[in-house]
């Protein structure tokens, strides 16, 4: 048990610690004769992301794949499946040939993988889109992994220095799994990112830190066989269930979230998410909790709900993204609609965010992509009355739709919106050039003392600037940017720089 306090114990309280002890050695005790391992690609990589979307919208991966992390044993059975020598042209071909590759090396068995990282930054950004970008000054990582027939083990344990000089260890992006049949079990703290955005999810997005969680998932996105549901296509589903830090005003309060998301066209993927906050120090907890939130009965004055005993707070929606070719290159239009609130028991009061993105070839064998998006995180952002100070608020859980200060969605945080483009230019020997751009309006209205990124009304412009490159030593990034801020009500304005560098071997 020795790995899972070095996991856990910088993280969630000694309650929790235990609960999660004790779901760890029921799967190790359980399941370890019949169970095949499920690794998973993590969100954060734009190379590996891009790369997938690409064969994914020329109908090579029939996995759905806007919801991270990603089962790489589903990726592979895509993969080989198809007879890419005599189907692929040459550009494709080598994306093609890079997957496959990865997939097989991540899912081979019997093998320990050691790897470690350093990154340093003067200005850690505080919106934070789908790139792994530094979220601390400094953080040295240490990375153990193993895979088998029967078990995955992934420990990366890291020492952090905050921006406000504090020294952190952490094991964020460790996750240890199982699996079931098609059904994977486990414990993890790993970066999520539910939905199509490229700069932001209104749900779940890697913007706050990992959440220490228990997790289910499936791991080969496979259709029903019944021929009443083969309409769905292929079809994924996430359900994770985690504790929330000590430290806000609902000490451990639980966090639970359920994503669903399918392809009943090669040109269409449709997710549906839900989550909630629930539980915690001295609120109900329990099944009948759980029942109620479940089924939507969570609203003060609706049957007998109260403030004392109001099961939770949660949050539900639906995203899309429909692709088509345009001088046979791929075009593709996305959105999520998420709702802060709940009536008759369907969401409402939504926030929304819509983009257009496209891809394609460079002439010297390279790719690229680019995208533009724009999202509003007031409530009913879409009518004619917005609703201010709603979006991540409730009146119970008042640290917010939030961890460890910062916002579980949208980085973006409540009253905002904003206008975001971005460009990436992959090399053919997967070196990338990345290219961000923002144009926002933060904390609109300016009486959310709790805003984790503006706590006025601010317009901000942002540019950033990413370079990754491969060398025999490993992986290094550097990253430039500028970012100026007004105060809406005084004019007062301020610009600073940023930047980044950091180095990964594995």
């Amino acid at each position: 048990m020795m790995f899972l306090r070095f996991i856990f114990l910088k993280n969630v309280s000694t309650d929790s610690q235990k609960f999660i002890k004790q779901g760890f050695i029921f799967f190790l005790i359980i399941f370890p004769s019949i169970l095949t391992a499920a690794p998973q690609a993590q969100p954060g990589d734009v190379i590996l992301r891009h790369n997938i979307q690409m064969l994914a919208d020329r109908g090579i991966i029939s996995s759905p794949v806007t919801t991270w992390p990603i089962a790489w044993d589903d990726l592979l059975e895509d993969l080989k499946s198809q007879n890419a020598d005599d189907n692929l042209s040459g550009e494709i071909l080598s994306v093609f040939n890079h997957i496959l590759a990865r997939a097989i090396g991540e899912t081979s068995h019997g093998k320990f993988k050691f790897g470690g990282g350093l990154t340093l930054s003067n200005d850690p950004m505080n919106i934070r889109g789908f790139s792994n970008i530094p979220r601390e000054t400094s953080e040295a990582i240490g990375n153990f992994s193993w895979l088998d027939k029967n078990l995955t083990i992934d420990i990366k344990l890291s020492s952090v220095i905050t921006s406000s000089g504090e020294r952190q260890f952490r094991a964020d992006g460790s996750q240890i799994s199982l699996k079931l049949g098609n059904w994977s079990f486990g414990a993890s703290i790993m970066d999520r990112w539910w939905g199509p955005g490229w700069d932001g999810s209104l749900i779940l997005s890697s913007n706050a830190r990992p959440i220490p969680s228990f997790t289910i998932g499936r791991n080969l996105t496979s259709p029903f066989e019944s021929k009443f549901l083969r309409w769905i296509g292929p079809w994924d589903m996430q359900v994770i269930f985690g504790v929330l830090e000590e430290e806000r005003t609902i000490a451990n309060a639980n966090f639970f979230g359920m994503r669903f998301n399918f392809r009943p066209l090669e040109t269409l993927e449709i997710g549906i998410s839900r989550s909630a906050q629930l539980c915690g120090d001295s609120r109900p907890c329990g099944f009948n909790t759980f029942k109620k939130l479940w089924l939507g009965r969570d609203n003060i004055d609706d049957g007998n709900i109260t403030l004392e005993n109001e099961p939770g707070n949660q949050m539900a929606g639906f995203d899309f993204r429909w692709s088509n070719k345009w001088n046979n290159m791929p075009i593709s239009v996305y959105g999520q609609f998420i709702g802060e609130d709940e009536a008759g028991g369907l969401p409402s009061r939504y926030l929304a965010q819509v983009g257009l993105e496209g891809s394609g070839f460079t002439r010297n064998d390279g790719s690229y992509r680019w995208f533009m998006e724009w999202a509003g995180t007031s409530c009913d952002i879409l009518k004619n009355k917005i609703r201010y100070n709603c979006a991540y608020r409730q009146a119970i859980y008042k640290s917010g739709y939030t961890y460890k200060d910062r916002i579980i969605g949208h980085g973006l945080d409540n009253d905002a919106s904003v206008y975001s483009f971005g460009v990436v230019l992959v090399s053919p020997k997967e070196n990338l050039w990345q290219l961000t751009g923002r144009f926002g309006n933060l904390n609109k209205v300016g009486s959310d003392n709790y805003h984790s990124v503006a706590i006025d009304p601010q317009y901000v412009k942002s540019l950033d600037v990413q370079r990754n490159w491969f060398t025999s030593i490993g992986l290094f990034k550097i990253g430039f940017g500028l970012e100026s801020r007004e105060k809406v009500f005084s004019g007062e304005t301020s610009t600073h720089s940023r930047g980044f560098i950091s180095w990964f071997y594995k």
